[in-house]
């Protein structure tokens, strides 16, 4: 739909002007109405044969569009010009024997459209917006006569052409909307289905895993191929990456991209950078979040952030309509407090058997402040030559700090219970070059090439060298993965050419990613005592001197591991890939895009000289009747994927769309899932650790059979062993005969994958008139081949006689023991692709667009399921590792209710206000037993914001005698938050302005709170001596304590209220 304002020109002296207005309906097409049943049986067709939905070029758009005469006759061979307003680019061409012509791989911004044929005035539309990704529909009709018809062109809200569900966020979104933070990203969680991945904070695009997301910018990949989501890792989250000023507008294509995209199971971020235009324009700002300006938390702590950010950019020609430059640049500094606080000690009952310990924590209850501090800069230039061809050359810099946050990402909490000494100092930095070459070779032949080297550097130090005690309390001592460095390099080429024949756009090309990556990177470099056997008094007893446990860690349960490698590991991989489709447009109502992708992915593979554990894998039989070889790893290189989409619009005034969708997608691995891979069978190994104690004995006894006696240290100069010391303790003579026993390992499966969709959609959109929209859509995806790590080295379990519950055992922990497999190794954790997850969800929307309001708003409802949630950790998120099928239920990324929406007013004395609301429902909470009670040496504290993963990866309570609680049982609290921005302009001279601005974020302040830590344990379930129910600890999902205040345990999404005020000059 677009609005039109009309004016006839003089072209002739004898000419009289004459000026209307008309509003109408574009575009119109023959009147041609088919039954419902034939759209129906089409998507049948289209979803039986696996196929999908398409977008436009890459970072371009085209323009496309029918001439007619003034009776709706076509006019053939009519002469077309477009011209960029701000560049001065054209292109000229001629339109088809039925009036139809195409403009393609044009860059975004405003253009005017001029219309031309023998016997007919001229026609010319004005200012028609190209979006990235889009594809704006143009109905000429041209008019007998001399006088010039000149038609300005509103934006569309109802694009016919795109049969994929996508989301345009333009400059006045970005410019105008509150951010918290000036990231590009966070604007994609205002799109339908778009949430942030808990575990790892990326971007998740229909309840897919976040590392399966792929963004681009400028139509180059920009994520971080080793641990994969967008550049910068975890600090991508808290940091400015590519300053906002630098970014034009951004497209979020949820679902059903057209196969010139891949390495995506879910859906994409295509972002495009400003350029310079003929006349100079820019901008810069300065905005404070100061610590006064928030209120306290629900716990009644404030957070006294102080965070100021400060930039601008600017862009012109350097020559006229041809040579252009822009530059960008944004400094953010932040400050914050957080204090250690051990809230689970407050219900602890004092005593000789517990002090030491108890004390010793209370000891480390500080606080201490944290820095989140960062620096973005692009730079970009453009030359264009007469036909249509373009060079541009972009490059982006980033640079971060974060003291004291290296445990935590730097997110805003204010209470941990890791202490002082569990942290460390992450630094980021981030180099990417990209040059683009777009050659016109003629109208109807247009070559889009594009090479990119993006670099990333990442160290991280810690802030002690003691051994690491983890327990459901808290944490003490180095960090398990401190310090350590990792960079890695991706080289990107990108080639496809686009060629026009009559209704048809044909597209071939492909793209090419040389990866590669270093790391100095291990797991318990110091050591780590893992404590967790039962109750915080119990832990605490442990931990002390004296009582049941006379000695310290003299307790079958506790765990000691130690690194024996050197940590090291250099490799590379490469990507490569090829794609053909077509977008045919039947009719001026019916469109058809198919094609297909091949993508292939050659694999790093291990260096396997470490003989004498390689065959001893090799040769045994593992937990479910398989067998391993670690000197190969499989590529992947059969990832065959056929899509297609359709638009159709079932009445001539196209006031409703019907799009549809069908197609395979495969998503790319990041390269830490293959890592260990390479450097675990080799020697030195690179990232091995060996555990402690061996079968019927405690930490404490082996280490005293080496002549280390625990005892002689207290909990702050816990001794940090060698190697050396590790292997004899080990092996229990006080010798070393194997230097790998008690090993473990982690590897890639030998039939490992990638993910792969199958995606189909539906949708329609209807125009309620020229400025409203409304919409639904269904989307349907099924993931198969996920990541999801395994225990190999397990026997078949057995029920210990003596356990009422009637618990699977597999005999890993005391006094109920079996054999491993693999005799003198712990652990072979697996990198398998045996998960899978599904959606379905629909989707309603509304969007307004006027003069003064602007405002759009979606709902979706929707189930995500899977059996597994693990993006790249190498934790085991599973109960029973021979009863995997039992794991399939909701997802943790399970959101059954989501809203997103935002509104802007323009009122009167140059004032706007902005606000945007963000609210789902409750992510599932996986119930914790809160031990290990299978015995298969598996567990890890829950957690929902302090590990980022609410999944238990110890067992689950059982209801009844063999009877376990389903995975994901139960809810966590909601979020919703709502922000609002007030703008007030001070126009002076031409073209200038100042802008004040003052931001509210979570402006209800709404607590947010959600269940955590040890209030995820709901205890065993049953009592494994009498077999008698036992009812959950009274703390499982427990809100507030007896006194009415929040459990401090707990922990907020988010943020309490926080304002913002900021100054802007534009020029």
């Amino acid at each position: 739909m677009v609005n039109c304002y009309l004016s006839f020109k003089k072209k002739a002296s004898s000419c009289k002007i004459t000026r209307f207005y008309l509003n109408r309906s574009l575009p119109k097409g023959p009147s041609r109405r088919k039954d419902m049943r034939h759209i129906v049986l089409l998507f049948m067709f289209i979803a039986a044969a696996q196929p999908l939905r398409a977008q436009s070029d890459a970072n371009k758009g085209q323009i496309v569009g029918t001439v007619y005469d003034p009776l709706r006759a076509f006019v053939p061979n009519a002469k077309v010009q477009v011209r960029n307003k701000a560049t001065g680019a054209v292109r000229e061409f001629t339109g088809g024997p039925e009036g139809q012509f195409r403009a393609i791989l044009l860059d975004a911004g405003s253009y005017d459209v001029r219309v031309d044929a023998q016997g007919f005035a001229q026609s010319v539309y004005q200012n028609v917006t190209v979006n990235v990704g889009s594809a704006v529909n143009l109905e000429v009709t041209l008019q007998l006569g001399a006088a010039e018809l000149e038609i300005n062109v509103a934006d569309t809200f109802l694009p016919i052409e795109l049969p994929n569900p996508t989301t345009t966020i333009d400059l006045t979104t970005i410019e105008d909307l509150p951010i918290n933070g000036r990231r590009f990203q966070d604007f994609a969680t205002l799109t339908p289905t778009v949430q942030v991945d808990q575990e790892r904070g990326q971007l998740s695009f229909l309840g897919q895993r976040g590392i399966n997301a792929n963004v681009m910018i400028d139509g180059s990949d920009y994520n971080n191929p080793f641990f994969g989501g967008i550049r910068g890792g975890e600090r991508s989250n808290f940091i400015v990456t590519v300053p906002q000023s630098s970014v034009q507008e951004f497209q979020a294509v949820t679902a059903g991209y057209s196969p010139e995209y891949g390495r995506s199971s879910g859906g994409l971020l295509n972002v495009v950078t400003k350029s310079g235009a003929n006349a100079l324009h820019g901008e810069s700002f300065y905005q404070i979040r100061h610590k006064e300006l928030g209120k306290n938390t629900p716990f009644g702590i404030k957070i006294l952030e102080t965070q100021q950010q400060f930039g601008g950019g600017a862009g012109g020609a350097i020559k006229k309509d041809k040579l252009f430059w822009f530059g960008a640049i944004e400094r953010q500094d932040a400050k914050s407090p957080e204090a250690v606080r051990y809230t689970t000690l407050d219900s602890i009952a004092l005593n000789a058997n517990n002090q030491e310990a108890y004390n010793y924590y209370r000891s480390l209850e500080t606080g201490f402040q944290k820095t989140n501090n960062a620096t973005a800069l692009t730079g970009r230039a453009d030359y264009q030559i007469s036909g249509g061809s373009r060079l541009t050359l972009r490059y982006n810099f980033s640079d971060a700090a974060a003291e004291n946050a290296a445990t935590v990402g730097g997110a805003a909490e204010t209470l941990t219970t890791s202490a002082l000494n569990n942290n460390g100092t992450e630094k980021d930095r981030t180099h990417t070059g990209v040059a683009q070459w777009t050659q016109t070779f003629s109208p109807a032949l247009v070559n889009d090439l594009r090479f990119s080297v993006s670099q990333e550097v990442r160290p991280r130090t810690s802030n002690s060298s003691l051994p690491n005690v983890t327990n459901s309390i808290g944490q003490f001592g180095a960090q398990r993965f401190l310090p350590n460095t990792q960079d890695d390099r991706r080289t990107q080429i990108n080639d496809g050419i686009s060629f026009i024949r009559r209704s048809h756009i044909f597209k071939v090309g492909g793209d090419y990613n040389y990866l590669t990556t270093f790391q100095d990177f291990g797991f318990n470099q110091f050591g780590v005592f893992l404590t967790n056997v039962g109750t915080p008094d119990q832990i605490l007893e442990v931990l002390s001197l004296g009582g049941p446990t006379a000695n310290r860690f003299d307790d079958p349960r506790v765990q000691y591991q130690l690194q024996i490698g050197n940590r090291l590991a250099d490799f590379h991989m490469h990507q490569i890939a090829f794609y053909a489709q077509d977008s045919w447009r039947i009719t001026n109502r019916f469109s058809l895009n198919y094609g297909f992708r091949w993508e292939g992915q050659k694999n790093p593979q291990p260096v396997a000289n470490n003989t004498a554990v390689i065959d001893k894998i090799k040769a045994a039989t593992l937990l479910n009747a398989t067998h391993f070889d670690p000197t190969t790893t499989p590529d992947a290189l059969k990832q065959w994927m056929p899509r297609v989409g359709f638009t159709y619009s079932p009445e001539a005034s196209n006031k409703t769309v019907i799009r549809g969708h069908a197609g395979i997608f495969y998503a790319a691995t990041p390269m830490l899932v293959l890592a260990n891979s390479t450097n675990n069978f080799r020697l030195p190994p690179g990232d091995v650790s060996l555990a402690l104690p061996r079968p019927g004995s405690t930490v404490y006894r082996d280490l005293l059979a080496i002549g280390i006696d625990l005892n002689r240290n207290t909990l702050d100069s816990l001794p940090v062993l060698t190697p050396d010391q590790i292997a004899r303790a080990a092996a229990g003579t006080g010798a070393a005969p194997d230097p790998f026993a008690n090993a473990r390992f982690v590897a890639t499966a030998n039939n490992f994958t990638n993910p792969r969709s199958l995606q189909t959609g539906l949708g329609v959109e209807h125009a309620l008139s020229n400025n409203w929209v409304v919409g639904a859509q269904f989307n349907y995806l099924n993931t198969v081949h996920l990541e999801r790590n395994l225990d190999e080295n397990l026997p078949q379990p057995q029920i210990n006689p003596a356990d009422a519950a009637k618990r699977p055992n597999f005999g890993q922990v005391a006094p109920f023991r079996i054999p491993r497999p693999i005799a003198g190794v712990d652990r072979l954790v697996l990198r398998e692709s045996s998960a899978r997850s599904m959606y379905r969800g629909v989707t309603f929307e509304a969007k307004y667009r006027g003069r003064r309001y602007q405002a759009g708003f979606n709902y979706t409802v929707s189930g995500t399921y899977s059996d597994d949630d693990n993006e790249r950790s190498s934790s085991l998120y599973y109960q029973t590792a021979t009863d995997l099928r039992s794991e399939y239920s909701v997802s943790r990324m399970d959101a059954r209710n989501q809203i997103a929406g935002y509104g802007l007013v323009n009122l009167p004395g140059g004032i706007t206000a902005t606000g945007s609301i963000r609210a789902r429902s409750g992510f599932p909470i996986d119930a914790s037993a809160g031990q290990d009670l299978n015995g298969d040496g598996n567990y890890t504290i829950p957690g929902v914001v302090t590990t980022g993963n609410g999944a238990s990866t110890s067992d689950r309570p059982y209801t009844a005698p063999g009877v376990s609680i389903k995975r994901n049982a139960y809810r966590n609290r909601g979020f919703k938050d709502i922000d609002l921005r007030l703008l007030k302009s001070f126009p002076f001279g031409e073209d200038k302005r100042i802008e004040f601005s003052a931001e509210m974020f979570n402006l209800f302040n709404f607590d947010n709170i959600v269940y955590d830590r040890t209030n995820l344990i709901y205890g065993p379930g049953i009592n494994a001596l009498t077999g008698a129910v036992v009812p959950a600890f009274s703390t499982f999902m427990q809100l507030r304590l007896p006194g009415g205040q929040y459990d401090p345990v707990n922990n907020q999404l988010g943020t309490p209220f926080q304002a913002q005020f900021g100054l802007r000059y534009f020029f």
